[in-house]
């Protein structure tokens, strides 16, 4: 009994000691992979395919990496031509791996490359396998677009079904004028949304001529819009506002509701007359469709105050399930309150909070809804909501006032100058898990730093393409993907999720906290200038001749004493950031010290805030920002302030 004991006993820590140099080897082939794989894509980013191969097939199959390097072997054959070899690669992979991002990329090479060598049959099969197995990825719609090749002889209303599948999802795709093309070609009879989808592809192709061929043929309820858009890139401005008026009057419905104040807005300045004249003939013929909340908001804008509160209170009441009725509510709330009516405001506040959340207008409720209890004494509830406030709009500017009303800050708007940006370098492996929603796979190739791997798998998230924008310097469009993301989340990430260094990341570190320091101004408040006012885009040029980062005009480079300064010159980054740190700091002299007069001036110029500064005398500074009278100006104040913030809680302690 002790011999069988002791046997046992021996086998377990045998096991034991087998396991824990398989996990020491796979360690240490992990941390040698990613040496060969970083030696690997330097050749690879230099075009020396050959020595990439090399480095790249000596990764050890004991290493994470092994799928990916095996992948990244397969495209250094194809970069040379090698279809063999890289077909050998991809059926290795097809063999080995289930990864949703890698094995849809062998799965439709290997049947590209069926396809080139006429084995018809082998490339049907893993197309369809790759548009079955992989619904979510564009390889399966690229799989669609194949799939109707194959099949536009043998079973042409199959191909049709394919095509269309494909330019409705891409319509400006890669395969996208082709798709269209190849349904013209199979002759057989399409229903008006197919037609619709055509037409679109073609029209997101620059190929008007054919947009309007076949819409003749569909019904103007579904074509209307498309129309519009038509005329008006062709340059007939007249029939594209009909058929503007027409889209809102016959296809509302067809119109995502968040696009149709854009209609309405399209209509107005396509229009001869003055913008109320052209909303009261929308509202006369829209009165009876879901396009009547968005004409009846935008009329409110030519308004006398009062109108416009009636306009307000009808949208809510009439239409509260509308994507103008938080905001319609917000505006009648405000309005109740700057005149009194405490009691219909607070009515307001709790009808809005039990109706809507996670609107635009849902911020500035909550914080209005704290401020009302703040003024009745109820002090400790008041600051209960402040602080949920914080921590359910995290990153709004009603947030960042919270804050310094909870750390008894009477001036919220005046930052210290003694600030410096922070360091940084690049995102931590940490940092990426979240980014990447700590997928293994993306997250390893993060790590790499492969960007031409990620673009590969064809991603969609928001978050990880603004990851890849970030590692191209393509700082602007990073940050219009970063904010889309946060937009698309039900629910706001605290401060310490690196998503956020995406949507406000600390570029032009070194200037700004030169010429900060030069003219004593806070670097993260001139920062978010620059975020503000160019999203970080050097080469940003408004119509009226701004020119660069922080958006200057050659008189006022003039004014601060540099001559000989014209447009050209001021796209350098250091000149711009120099000249509108100056700026801003001789606004802040002029509004004695006042830096939030002066983010006002920076936007609206001084001469109009000097009209408005009055007005400080006799509201609070929350009451003042609300009544600004520039819908344009005071959305900057809090875009600027609230952008401050957020780099003040990612960025410092």
């Amino acid at each position: 009994m002790k011999d069988l004991k002791v046997i046992i006993s021996s086998v377990i820590i045998f096991i034991l000691i087998v396991f824990l140099m398989l996990f020491v080897a796979t360690k240490q082939s992990t941390k040698r992979a990613f040496e060969l794989y970083r030696q690997g894509q330097e050749f690879y980013l230099k075009n020396d395919y050959q020595n990439a191969y090399y480095n790249f097939s000596k990764i050890s199959l004991l290493s994470e990496i092994y799928e990916i390097s095996l992948l990244k072997q397969a495209l250094c054959a194809l970069e040379v031509g090698d279809k063999k070899t890289a077909y050998k690669k991809f059926k290795h992979i097809l063999f080995i791996s289930h990864d949703k991002y890698i094995t849809p990329v062998a799965l439709y090479n290997a049947a590209l490359i069926n396809m080139e060598h006429k084995k018809y049959s082998l490339a049907y099969k893993k197309f369809k396998k790759l548009y079955k197995k992989y619904p979510d990825s564009d390889y399966k719609k690229a799989a669609a677009y194949q799939l109707g090749l194959l099949l536009a002889n043998k079973n042409p209303r199959l191909a049709k079904d394919y095509f269309i599948e494909y330019i409705e999802y891409a319509p400006n795709g890669r395969y996208a004028l082709s798709a269209a093309d190849e349904i013209q070609k199979l002759k057989i009879y399409l229903n008006n949304n197919e037609k619709c989808a055509l037409a679109k592809a073609y029209y997101e192709n620059q190929n008007y001529g054919n947009v309007f061929t076949i819409l003749k043929e569909v019904d103007a309820s579904c074509a209307a819009l498309l129309c519009a858009k038509s005329y008006e890139k062709a340059g007939n401005l007249k029939s594209a506002q009909e058929y503007y008026l027409k889209a809102l009057i016959l296809c509302d419905e067809k119109i995502d509701e968040k696009d149709v104040a854009a209609v309405v807005s399209k209509y107005i300045r396509l229009s001869a007359m003055l913008p109320k004249d052209a909303c009261e003939i929308l509202i006369k013929n829209t009165k009876k469709t879901a396009a009547y909340p968005a004409v009846l908001f935008e009329y409110a804008a030519y308004l006398s105050e009062m109108n416009a509160i009636k306009c307000y209170e009808t949208i809510y009441k009439k239409y509260p399930n509308s994507y103008q009725a938080a905001q319609s509510l917000w505006n009648v709330f405000l309005y109740m309150y700057e005149n009194g009516y405490n009691s219909k405001a607070k009515a307001l506040v709790q009808e809005y909070l039990s109706n809507y959340s996670n609107k635009n207008s849902t911020p500035a409720m909550k914080f209005w809804h704290a401020k009302i209890l703040m003024e009745e004494r109820k002090t400790l509830q008041a600051r209960q909501e402040f602080k949920e406030l914080i921590k359910t709009e995290p990153d709004s500017y009603y947030a960042f006032v919270a804050y310094n009303i909870l750390r008894g800050v009477n001036t919220p708007f005046n930052t210290t100058s003694s600030a410096k940006i922070a360091d940084f370098n690049n995102f931590s492996n940490d940092d990426l898990v979240q980014i990447f929603n700590n997928d293994k796979t993306l997250v390893s190739v993060a790590i790499l730093n492969d960007t031409d791997m990620l673009k590969t798998f064809r991603l969609h998230d928001d978050f990880a393409l603004s990851y890849i924008a970030y590692l191209d310097k393509n700082i602007p469009y990073s940050v219009f993907l970063a904010r889309k993301g946060f937009l698309g989340l039900d629910t706001k990430p605290q401060h310490s999720d690196a998503r956020y260094k995406l949507a406000y990341p600390l570029v032009y570190s070194n200037i700004i906290n030169k010429y900060s320091q030069k003219y004593e101004q806070n670097p993260y408040l001139v920062l978010a200038l620059v975020r503000e006012e160019s999203t970080f885009n050097v080469n940003a040029q408004s119509a009226v001749g701004a020119t660069g980062l922080m958006q200057l005009m050659p008189a006022t480079a003039s004014s601060l004493g540099f001559a000989n300064v014209d447009g050209v010159s001021l796209f350098s980054p250091e000149l711009n950031i120099n000249l509108g740190t100056k700026y801003f700091s001789s606004l802040k002299n002029m509004f004695s010290g006042n830096e939030m007069l002066a983010v006002l001036a920076y936007n609206g110029g001084p001469s109009n805030v000097y009209g408005w500064q009055d007005k400080l005398n006799e509201l609070s500074f929350d009451e003042f920002v609300e009544d600004i009278p520039y819908s344009e100006t005071q959305n900057y104040i809090k875009r600027v302030f609230g952008t401050y913030w957020n780099y003040i809680r990612i960025y410092t302690k």
